[in-house]
């Protein structure tokens, strides 16, 4: 149509076609590093402020089926081409608990999108784990990274907590044996079950998941992928307690183990049978301040272990100061608490180190 005298004219903005999130897990979780918008043609505009654009929506939490309302702002917005990459400010949610949101920009409606828009989603390392779904006597999937030599390799096999389903997101437990740096210094395969809420608490539905994972390991052994004397476990919480089950199961399998603030007062059994795996070396980690599974459960098991004339115990004990350096919250519903102890062991490199000693 004609325009009016003294009217522009004005180009039609160009559509974004679709939005990738980029992502990397942090020591607290899966978290958006960037989110790029890819358009029909190049933007010709100079960059935004970033301060115009505003991030809202809800996410869940662990546990609950409730959300909650959250904001972000933005630090950075740069135009290259045909995109636009807008960095978070501090992002507050782990990214995979995020349900929906909505970015505006105000002068700039065509930078808006929602989670509709995502196209892609993009977390190196855990992308590198392969999804494998066990149907040999009890169904669940595990995670599998598979290192650069697939031949007589060391296995690390990794348990999640209660709940953390999301094991390659939720922390770093997992995917920081298959960091690039890692894997230089001790090239592994990493295994990562997935078990659901029902089977964990349940001691027979674990006890089947033992069998099916002892099921795998076995396959890979035949098959020339694991060296048998290299064989290694670790988790923390519900996941702690299964790595002292799976050994007291078969103590012949591990080389050597770590429990995170291990769950054992879901499991008091176990106690009984430590003397089972009093020659394999183990290393307790624990926070004094935990009040999820309090540190007592953690004391008892290595006095046990002890008084039983146990070849190597360990037990490293935080205190609360040395908590809240590793970013953890004195409160007991807080998303990072004193349970949280992997906060710290995670970073440090003398846990891995003395794993692959053995």
């Amino acid at each position: 149509c004609a325009t009016g005298i003294g009217e522009k004219t004005q180009t039609p903005k160009s559509k974004h076609t679709g939005v990738t999130v980029n992502t990397t897990v942090r020591k607290t979780g899966q978290y958006p590093e960037s989110f790029v918008l890819t358009f029909e043609e190049d933007i010709k505009e100079d960059d935004p402020d970033p301060s115009l654009f505003k991030l809202r929506g809800k996410a869940g939490f662990w546990g609950s089926n409730d959300t909650r309302d959250f904001e972000c702002s933005f630090e950075s917005a740069a135009i290259s081409g045909n995109t636009l990459t807008l960095i978070p400010g501090d992002f507050p949610e782990k990214y995979f608990y995020v349900k929906e949101f909505t970015v505006d920009c105000k002068d700039h409606p065509e930078y808006g999108f929602t989670n509709s828009d995502i196209t892609n989603i993009v977390t190196p390392i855990a992308d590198d784990f392969t999804t494998v779904t066990n149907k040999d006597g009890i169904n669940f999937d595990y995670h599998l990274f598979t290192p650069k030599d697939e031949k007589n390799m060391p296995v690390i096999i990794v348990f999640h907590g209660f709940g953390d389903t999301d094991n390659l997101l939720t922390y770093r437990t997992a995917v920081e044996w298959a960091e690039p740096d890692n894997q230089k210094l001790r090239p592994c395969y990493v295994l990562a079950p997935v078990i659901d809420d029902r089977t964990y608490y349940s001691p027979s539905g674990r006890d089947r998941v033992y069998d099916a994972i002892k099921d795998i390991l076995d396959n890979m052994i035949s098959e020339g992928k694991i060296n048998p004397q290299k064989i290694y476990l670790m988790g923390n919480s519900f996941g702690g307690m299964a790595t002292i089950e799976f050994c007291e199961k078969y103590p012949e399998t591990a080389s050597a183990a770590i429990a995170l603030c291990p769950a054992l007062t879901y499991a008091p059994d176990v106690y009984k049978k430590l003397e089972s795996i009093k020659n394999l070396p183990i290393w307790f980690a624990h926070a004094k301040g935990d009040n999820t599974i309090p540190v007592s459960a953690s004391q008892t098991a290595v006095s046990t272990l002890n008084e039983l004339e146990a070849e190597e115990v360990r037990f490293t004990q935080y205190s609360d100061n040395e908590m809240d350096s590793a970013g953890a919250d004195s409160a007991p519903d807080a998303t990072y608490s004193y349970h949280h102890v992997e906060l710290a062991v995670m970073e440090d490199d003398s846990y891995q180190e003395w794993l692959f000693d053995h």
